[in-house]
């Protein structure tokens, strides 16, 4: 049999392109893929920043997807996704804002913070008391919240929404800014933002295209992340509450004690300073002895407000649960009518219509108005 140089083979192959992929198919293909697979890290040197090549890029994907597949934490997951992101952008430094409402105020807050091409994840991760917090009308990354564009500032100098409150803090000094909004459907999940372009004044529209492309994968990451988080909620939700009803059909002799084992279990959902239980007669129809002095013309014939079932609205026991500071729980019997809890008459309108009511009824009951 002849020797085949290189040169040979090499013509045969150009001269026969379908023999080359099915013999490149059958014997490299799986030889390649299960390398990758079995490999434990990108081997992407990420020592000089340079233009990744598609093969580069396709091992950075997998190192992603290995991530994903041994061990599904947002954290870990988003970093090394940030990681690769400011080594193929040439960006100096990354941030990642979490969107959330505290108090009532939609906010931004650091979790992952200044991550690099060469850093570690103990480096970037953000504790609750260090959290740099940012509200929605400040700063780029509030614009970036509120309008859900992404923004290209080459010169943050001449951009109207940069706060250098960060700068101010870390002395880092910001230069430029490429930042985009992470969404889950129409709403905001998190803001990423890359600054300071190596190498070049500003980020470039390939910049643009290599974030848009992997903040899928960022999406993904998050929006599993917050679905776990919110069957983690309902399922502890669920615990307390069932744990909540089955203290209450643990003792049915005292109405009391039930209210006090179901509120106060629930008191951390409530959310307010005190809350208060008025208690109702159940019995529609009075003893002998409550009507005789009515029956003698001793006391007058009751003409109040009744419940829907026709029973009168008194209320023989108030129950007060006071939460802040030291919590306490006060038993008033026969509460007098002027009793905060009663005074706005609400308590009564509740027990007379048999409806859910708020602020805006006992304004009105008291003949207010809402300006």
């Amino acid at each position: 049999m002849a020797a085949v140089d290189k040169d040979v083979a090499e013509k045969f192959l150009d001269s026969n392109p379908a023999f080359a992929k099915e013999y490149y198919d059958s014997k490299f293909r799986p030889k390649v893929i299960s390398d990758l697979l079995g490999s434990k890290r990108s081997q992407v040197d990420t020592r000089q920043f340079h233009s990744i090549t598609s093969v580069e890029e396709s091992e950075i994907m997998f190192d992603l997807v290995r991530d994903l597949q041994e061990n599904l934490q947002m954290e870990r997951a988003i970093f090394n996704l940030m990681r690769h992101l400011s080594f193929m952008m040439q960006a100096d430094r990354m941030s990642l804002f979490m969107y959330r409402t505290r108090n009532g105020t939609a906010e931004l807050a650091t979790r992952i913070f200044n991550v690099h091409k060469d850093a570690v994840i103990d480096e970037c991760l953000v504790p609750p008391d260090s959290e740099i917090v940012y509200p929605l009308d400040t700063g780029i990354v509030g614009y970036v919240a509120t309008s859900k564009k992404t923004i290209n500032v080459p010169d943050v100098t001449q951009n109207a929404n940069f706060s250098d409150f960060v700068d101010g803090l870390t002395g880092y000094e910001t230069k430029n800014v490429l930042a985009t909004p992470i969404m889950n459907g129409k709403d905001v999940v998190a803001v990423i933002m890359a600054v300071n372009r190596v190498g070049g004044s500003h980020f470039i529209s390939q910049d643009e295209e290599t974030l848009m492309k992997y903040i899928n994968f960022a999406n993904l990451v998050l929006r599993v992340f917050h679905l776990n988080y919110l069957h983690n909620c309902e399922t502890r939700r669920g615990q307390v509450l069932l744990w909540s009803a089955s203290k209450v059909f643990e003792e049915l002799t005292d109405i009391e004690r039930q209210f006090h084992k179901a509120l106060y279990t629930v008191r951390a959902f409530l959310n307010c300073d005190r809350y208060s239980v008025g208690l109702l007669d159940m019995t529609k129809t009075k003893e002998f002895f409550d009507l005789w002095p009515v029956l003698m013309g001793e006391v007058p014939p009751y003409a109040g407000p009744k419940t829907p079932d026709g029973r009168e609205v008194v209320f023989y026991k108030v129950i007060d649960y006071i939460l802040h500071g030291k919590e306490e729980i006060k038993v008033i019997p026969s509460p007098a009518a002027d009793h905060w809890a009663l005074c706005s008459g609400l308590p009564t309108y509740v027990a007379e219509n048999g409806l859910v009511s708020g602020v805006l009824d006992a304004i009105a009951l008291s003949g207010g108005s809402v300006t």
